[in-house]
């Protein structure tokens, strides 16, 4: 029987699509079907990572502290804080300085004056004497005492012990410099407390003795740190007393050169001697204008006047072995 043809329906274009569309799946499928066989049989893949949402944008950024610097191992060695950094846009701000401790003034310590001792006959315990001990007092760097008694000497210790007496003196009184000034009435027989007498007519057993007893006497008065200032007889206004005090000053000066520098002689003669070799009888003192007299009438004492202007030409030996200026 022939087969009828017939048109097909709508139903029939359908159907055929249908067929169409599944069959490329289904190769498709039949195509993979091996690979996803196998991975089935492998371990399972780690699921991926989620993706981290973006953030939301910021309208400002804020600023980012820096990290702050480790400190040198030096520094903390030392143990010495590390100084902070400041945040960027932060201003420095300089440290305050600790105030310094004020350093205390130091106060000058006050000088100890010097120590000065005069020592004599008639001239140091009368005007001369008195007033220098009182121009040596006046100044800022010296102390002075003084010892006088008239008619004394080193010939006649049974009447005046002048080295015992010396001696008590430098004790008490501890001088840097001692001043002396005697002889004037050395020139007669030489006695001693026990003994026998040594007679001025005999010239040379006198000088000798003479020198013994002015080394014996300064020997008592020098030290390590004390000096003598001897001061030699001004000139005398009798002929028959300058005779004998001529030979009295040149053993005094020997006696006191043979110490050195621990003991100094002054020769006094020229403070009192006019140009022509006499005596000087008057002269001008303490800035008067008109010249005074400045011996009394037995041509041997000085007279107040005369003692202020011996005075004044003696003082500055006495500061000069002091090493002071004199004061203005």
């Amino acid at each position: 029987m022939a087969p009828t043809h017939r048109t097909p329906s709508a139903l029939d274009r359908n159907r055929s699509a249908k067929v169409l569309f599944t069959l490329p799946l289904f190769l498709g499928a039949c195509t993979v079907g091996p690979m996803i066989f196998a991975a089935c049989r492998a371990e399972p893949a780690a699921a991926p990572e989620a993706e981290t949402p973006a953030a939301a944008p910021v309208a400002a950024a804020a600023p980012v502290a820096q990290e702050q610097p480790a400190p040198e191992p030096s520094t903390l060695a030392k143990g010495i804080a590390p100084t902070p950094t400041p945040e960027p846009g932060t201003p420095a701000v300089e440290p305050t300085p600790e105030p310094a401790t004020p350093t205390p003034p130091v106060a000058d310590e006050p000088k100890t004056p010097h120590r000065v001792l005069i020592l004599g006959d008639s001239l140091a315990a009368t005007g001369f004497g008195a007033l220098l001990e009182k121009k040596l007092d006046a100044h800022a760097d010296v102390e002075c005492f003084r010892k006088g008694k008239s008619a004394s000497g080193l010939a006649r210790p049974d009447f005046f012990d002048w080295p015992t007496e010396a001696g008590k003196q430098l004790e008490f009184r501890k001088p840097d410099l001692v001043v002396v000034i005697m002889g004037g009435n050395d020139g007669q027989d030489l006695t001693r407390k026990k003994g026998k007498r040594v007679s001025w007519s005999e010239p040379d057993a006198w000088k000798a003795d003479y020198r013994t007893r002015m080394d014996e006497f300064l020997a008592s008065l020098v030290a390590d740190d004390r000096k003598v200032l001897w001061l030699g007889l001004p000139t005398m206004g009798m002929r028959s007393l300058e005779t004998k005090l001529e030979t009295i000053r040149q053993i005094q000066r020997e006696a006191v050169d043979a110490l050195g520098d621990r003991a100094r002689y002054v020769d006094t003669a020229p403070f009192v001697t006019a140009e022509d070799g006499s005596l000087l009888a008057e002269a001008k003192v303490g800035g008067s204008k008109k010249p005074q007299a400045i011996r009394a009438e037995d041509r041997i004492h000085f007279t107040m006047s005369g003692s202020e202007y011996f005075a004044d030409k003696v003082l500055p030996e006495v500061l000069g072995i002091l090493g002071v200026e004199a004061a203005p």
